[in-house]
C-alpha cells in the first residue's frame, strides 16, 4: 500500500513539472515525515497488542486450563469440575482487571478510542466469563465468547486500519 502510495505521488509530482524544485523538496520532506509517523503508530501498536496479549497470558493460566479440561474427552465433574470452576472465574476476574491496565502508549492518540473501546470490549467479555462461572450448574460462556469475537474484530480493524497484517486475538490469547 505504501508502495502504491509513493508511486502515486511520484507520478503526480512527475506530471506537475519541475516548476519549482524547492516546493518538490518540500512535499518530499512532508511524505518522510508522514511515512516514518505512520511506521512508528505501527511500531507502538504492535507493542501495545503484544504487551496486552502477554499480561492476559499471564493472568488466564487457569481459565485456558477449564477451557482444555471441558473441551477434552473426558470433561471433569463433581467436585474436581467445581474446582476448575472456582479458579477459571478467579483468572477471568484477573484477566479483565490486567485488560484495564494496560495503558496506551502516547504515539497512538490517532487510535486512543478505538483502542479504548476494544479494551473495554476485552475486559467486558472476561468479566462475563467469571459471572457465568460463578454460577451453579454448568457455565454458559456463550455470550463471553461472542464478545471475546467482538474484540477480536475490533482489535483486526486497527491493526489493518495502521497498515499490519492482523493476528487472531482469539488464538494469541488462548495458545
Amino acid at each position: 500500500m505504501k508502495k502504491l502510495w509513493f508511486l502515486g505521488l511520484g507520478l503526480s509530482l512527475l506530471l506537475v513539472g519541475c516548476s519549482d524544485a524547492g516546493s518538490e523538496e518540500g512535499k518530499k520532506d512532508e511524505s518522510a515525515k508522514s511515512s516514518e509517523e505512520n511506521t512508528n503508530a505501527a511500531g507502538d501498536l504492535m507493542d501495545f497488542y503484544l504487551n496486552l496479549t502477554t499480561t492476559v497470558n499471564g493472568t488466564d493460566t487457569d481459565l485456558n486450563a477449564y477451557d482444555a479440561a471441558i473441551g477434552g474427552e473426558a470433561p471433569p465433574t463433581g467436585e474436581e469440575l467445581a474446582k476448575l470452576e472456582d479458579a477459571a472465574a478467579v483468572s477471568a476476574d484477573e484477566s479483565a482487571n490486567a485488560v484495564e491496565k494496560v495503558e496506551i502508549p502516547s504515539g497512538l492518540d490517532d487510535y486512543k478510542k478505538d483502542l479504548e473501546e476494544f479494551k473495554a470490549t476485552l475486559a467486558e467479555s472476561y468479566t462475563m466469563k467469571a459471572e457465568a462461572l460463578k454460577q451453579d450448574g454448568e457455565a454458559d460462556l456463550t455470550a463471553a465468547e461472542e464478545k471475546l469475537i467482538e474484540a477480536e474484530n475490533q482489535i483486526k480493524a486497527i491493526l489493518e486500519e495502521a497498515g499490519l497484517v492482523s493476528s487472531s486475538l482469539i488464538n494469541d490469547l488462548n495458545g
